[in-house]
């Protein structure tokens, strides 16, 4: 089967998912009014702007990765994704083509925020964004698709998995609205949102130093994501 012949088969099957259930429009929707209003309230944030700002912004690859992974469970509870290992693709390929989407509406949306938002970030600063973002609709796809069977499951995992992964500069913000001394949110490095939030704070100061260390951790959760999904789904 060729690349192309490849490609369409999966998406197809996307697009009939896609139709059937909008989630895709109304994620964009939600995110969008989401980003106007926290720049609505700029003013009366004061300097609580920035951490809200970025707090917002950190939500755009969870929204974007939640479908994907809602859609691989719903497959999973239909027995569907079972007949595409007919498709003579490795379990890569397969999330490549599955995911490719989702992480080209993460990128867009994430070009975007900034403007929005009236947030400054230089183009090397919002490249390493776009890095992170894309392992991250990754990793909360197969967090969704590996630790659920049914739809009713998938929703559960995403409320855990969300509620985690927004841990990082939840914590952050409330260090900084109570004005308290110890940076409760770095026990939570072992996070992939938490360095999202490092790399943010170093992009004004030209410090892309947390990019690395950060990368490394969204490549092990990938990573041993991936395994799973392998050993569990494909």
């Amino acid at each position: 089967m060729s690349f192309v012949k490849k490609f369409l088969a999966i998406y197809r099957i996307d697009w009939k998912m896609l139709k059937r259930d909008p989630m895709l429009v109304y994620s964009i929707v939600i995110t969008l009014i989401l980003l106007f209003v926290v720049r609505y309230f700029k003013d009366r944030l004061g300097a609580l702007y920035l951490p809200a700002a970025i707090f917002c912004i950190i939500f755009i690859p969870l929204i974007f990765g939640m479908i994907p992974g809602f859609m691989m469970a719903n497959e999973k509870e239909e027995k569907t994704i079972a007949a595409l290992q007919v498709i003579p693709i490795s379990s890569e390929a397969f999330l490549t083509y599955r995911l490719l989407w989702a992480s080209a509406v993460t990128v867009i949306l994430t070009g975007l925020a900034p403007k929005i938002l009236d947030i400054p970030i230089p183009w090397k600063g919002l490249l390493a964004l776009m890095a992170l973002f894309i392992i991250e609709v990754w990793t909360y796809a197969l967090l969704i698709t590996d630790f659920s069977e049914t739809r009713m499951q998938a929703l559960t995992v995403s409320k855990v998995a969300g509620w985690l992964l927004i841990l990082p500069p939840a914590i952050k913000f409330i260090v900084i609205a109570r004005n308290i001394s110890t940076d409760w949110s770095k026990f939570t490095a072992f996070l992939p949102t938490y360095w999202v939030y490092r790399l943010f704070e170093g992009i004004p100061f030209n410090d892309y130093g947390d990019f690395w260390p950060g990368l490394v951790v969204h490549l092990m959760w990938l990573g041993t994501l991936v395994w799973l999904f392998r050993r569990r789904v494909l």
